[in-house]
């Protein structure tokens, strides 16, 4: 097993932070890949699967040539520190710095190991996210609007579906793992609200049963 490992259940939620960088940062979930601006956090739940995930954090340098300031001030260092959370608590804390020359290239302060377990209990939020994911026509959402939802279906394990119409007319549903955090939020036009409606619907006659 790698030093740099976190095991989770498929029920958990997954954040990356980058607390601190010079020049630019990024992490690679998999074969995805998310730039992250400094104190900025992201939720990469919906990106992992069952089984092990490689998440690789890393920093850009700039090249000399593009900020020649640089010859003049001799601020030839890059430095990152990355942060990790599970659940809203934090699981590892990734830092790493060192000296350029030239620059324009990516330094990897740490790549991790996620091993994602099948939880007995149901729903996961991963099952929930990818089931919505494949409504006709569904987009991603602010998941700032959740405070605006109600819930629409709660499971016995706390993982919760929640919706919302707005002022349009416009159907969102958002998705809260057992802490109550928002891992997922979604909306559809008008056109494919039938779909929403027949998928939540789906979901509750399915896992309700299985509960």
């Amino acid at each position: 097993m790698a030093a740099n490992t976190i095991s989770i259940s498929d029920i958990s939620s997954v954040q990356v932070r980058l607390v601190e960088v010079r020049d630019t940062g990024h992490i690679n979930v998999n074969d995805r890949h998310f730039a992250l601006k400094a104190g900025a956090s992201i939720d990469i739940t919906s990106s992992l699967c069952e089984g092990i995930n490689i998440i690789t954090l890393v920093v850009n340098t700039n090249s000399i040539k593009d900020d020649l300031s640089r010859l003049v001030s001799g601020k030839n260092e890059w430095v990152g520190r990355f942060e990790v959370y599970v659940d809203g608590a934090i699981a590892g804390s990734y830092s790493k710095q060192g000296a350029y020359i030239i620059g324009g290239k990516e330094n990897i302060v740490a790549s991790i190991e996620i091993n994602v377990a099948r939880d007995v209990s149901k729903p996961t939020v991963m099952q929930l996210i990818n089931q919505l994911q494949k409504v006709q026509g569904i987009t991603d959402a602010n998941k700032t609007d959740l405070s605006k939802s109600h819930p629409h279906i709660v499971f016995k394990n706390g993982v919760t579906i929640h919706t919302w119409k707005n002022y349009a007319g416009v159907d969102h549903v958002f998705i809260t793992d057992r802490s109550g955090k928002c891992v997922y939020g979604g909306y559809v036009g008008w056109i494919h609200s039938q779909y929403l409606q027949i998928a939540l619907q789906t979901l509750h006659n399915e896992l309700i049963r299985e509960e």
